[in-house]
């Protein structure tokens, strides 16, 4: 009887200690075709586990401006891509490439980031290949 305790003990912790690990999500909410968005201003790039996220202000069709969170891969997902940490600073303004929310919030899955000087900085998403939207 003790051994079963011991058992279920070691099993419900084993549980709860992994949970984080089947909490990654899919895809599934962003749209199938990638946005490009024209002259948009970084306004922050964290560099963090699971995924870099990079905020930026874009116009809408309005004129108005929105704040936008885009994610990418983890750090070592994306920098065998070319990413560092410095790869994106606060007033940098580029062209972005992003599936966005199906919910229509403005947050979405970076596709790829390209530079004034047509350098480009691909996801880890589809293997890195920016071209495949």
């Amino acid at each position: 009887m003790r051994g079963n305790l011991i058992c279920l003990a070691l099993f419900g912790g084993l549980l709860a200690s992994s949970g984080t690990l089947f909490a990654h999500h899919g895809s599934a909410a962003y749209a199938s075709a990638v946005v490009a968005m024209k002259d948009v201003t970084v306004t922050r790039f964290a560099w963090n586990n699971p995924h870099c996220i990079v905020m930026f202000d874009a116009k809408d069709d309005k004129g108005n401006v929105v704040h936008w969170a885009a994610e990418i891969g983890s750090p070592p997902a994306v920098s065998v891509l070319g990413w560092t940490k410095n790869s994106l600073q606060p007033g940098d303004v580029v062209t972005v490439y992003v599936w966005p929310a199906k919910s229509g919030r403005p947050v979405g899955r970076l596709n790829r980031v390209v530079f004034p000087d047509g350098k480009m900085l691909r996801d880890s998403q589809l293997g890195g290949d920016g071209d495949k939207e």
